[in-house]
């Protein structure tokens, strides 16, 4: 434990020595991290020099990336967010960026540091507002003298989770949502609203059909969202959003939006964006708008982030939702559970450590014995889970 005090003592030293020389200014936020923030942490008995302990996160401004992800047994402990001295450490934005990723990974800390401040977030807790989130926050100065709240960071306190039992000490771990169980909550809230509306403005359409449109509706709009995040297609629904209330509101939004989905339907050659008779139906209360909001989260607290988000999480959260269906009771219309859907459409999502299994086993074998491009192409591979059209 002295020796450790020692490497944070020698890192306050050599912080206030480039303070005193007038320093501080010159830094970049690389050269923050080299010699300050990562020795910090490794001080800490973090190994910062190896990638499956201390993983350097894809970082892309646009797209709200943290900087470096902290791994035990090939789990994320917490995300660190790190800026550089003459950065405003307490701007709401970096706050919300270390928030937003790690609350999207299903992890709940996430760190923000200059070295001359560190501040601790539960990122999990999506009712309390930013101050709330705030586990703790130390300046450099008293990094020794609250040294217990400093090691809760440390490798070793981490394997144990401490930070975990402190937070619950101090009330910072209440309403933990994780965000597997939030966005299935949020999606099905999109599929009743849709359903609701458009069975209600379209009586004549069959039950059977409204279902069919709800689901290729609301497929589209994830898609787009996911779509959004990942980069793969520029910001498209809320500019059109805001073309369609621009123009007047004058047909449901949906309308608005078919020359995009037939542009898409060319782009992506599937029946996701091929014509569909929903496109033509009624639909008053904006429930469209309203789904597409939900979409991006709750302002103010969360923000869904799927570029983020492991694939594990969507896929469980689409499993449960494609397992519903609609059914007729005598209040109306309503969702309900139906296994026999389940079974028959093979609604089942592979985790992805079971996909690692199988590529390995049964491609594995196959792609050693190829030695060119021409050998390659000669592979098919069939799955025998894909119901034929």
């Amino acid at each position: 434990m002295s020796e450790i005090k020692k490497l944070i003592q020698d890192l306050i030293d050599k912080y206030e020595a480039a303070k005193s020389a007038g320093r501080l200014k010159l830094y970049t936020e690389e050269e923050t991290k080299k010699d300050f923030i990562l020795p910090l942490f490794e001080a800490l008995g973090w190994n910062v020099r190896d990638k499956k302990e201390v993983s350097a996160e894809e970082h892309i401004i646009s797209s709200g990336r943290v900087d470096y992800g902290f791994y035990l047994d090939d789990r994320a402990r917490f995300y660190l967010e790190a800026k550089k001295f003459s950065a405003d450490i307490h701007r709401e934005e970096f706050a919300n960026q270390a928030i937003r990723y790690s609350w999207n990974k299903g992890v709940t800390w996430a760190v923000l540091t200059n070295f001359e401040r560190l501040k601790v977030f539960n990122t999990q807790d999506t009712d309390k507002s930013l101050a709330d989130k705030l586990l703790f926050e130390i300046p450099y100065a008293q990094y020794l003298e609250r040294f217990d709240q400093l090691s809760l960071l440390s490798k070793e306190s981490s394997g144990g989770e401490l930070i975990n039992k402190y937070a619950e000490e101090h009330g910072k771990k209440l309403q933990k949502i994780s965000v597997t169980a939030l966005l299935y909550k949020d999606i099905q809230k999109c599929r009743d609203l849709l359903t609701e509306n458009l069975a209600s403005s379209n009586s004549e359409v069959d039950k059977d059909l409204i279902d069919e449109g709800v689901q290729r509706l609301l497929d589209r709009l994830i898609f787009l969202r996911v779509a959004e995040d990942r980069g793969i297609e520029p910001p498209t629904l809320i500019p059109l959003m805001r073309q369609w209330e621009s123009g007047g509101r004058k047909a449901p939004l949906y309308q608005s939006m078919i020359e995009k989905f037939r542009e898409l339907d060319t782009v992506y050659n599937s029946n996701l964006f091929s014509p569909h008779p929903f496109e033509k139906w009624e639909e008053y209360s904006g429930a469209t708008e309203e789904v597409i909001q939900i979409l991006y989260g709750k302002q103010g607290y969360y923000e869904y982030d799927f570029k983020a988000m492991p694939a594990d999480v969507l896929g469980t959260v689409y499993e449960s939702y494609l397992s519903h269906r609609l059914a007729k009771s005598r209040k109306g219309l309503t969702l309900s559970e139906d296994a026999k859907k389940r079974k028959e459409q093979g609604i089942y999502y592979t985790p992805h450590f079971i996909v690692d299994y199988i590529v390995k086993n049964a491609l594995g074998p196959v792609l050693d014995k190829c030695k060119t491009i021409n050998d390659l192409k000669k592979i098919k591979v069939l799955d025998p889970a894909v119901k034929p059209h």
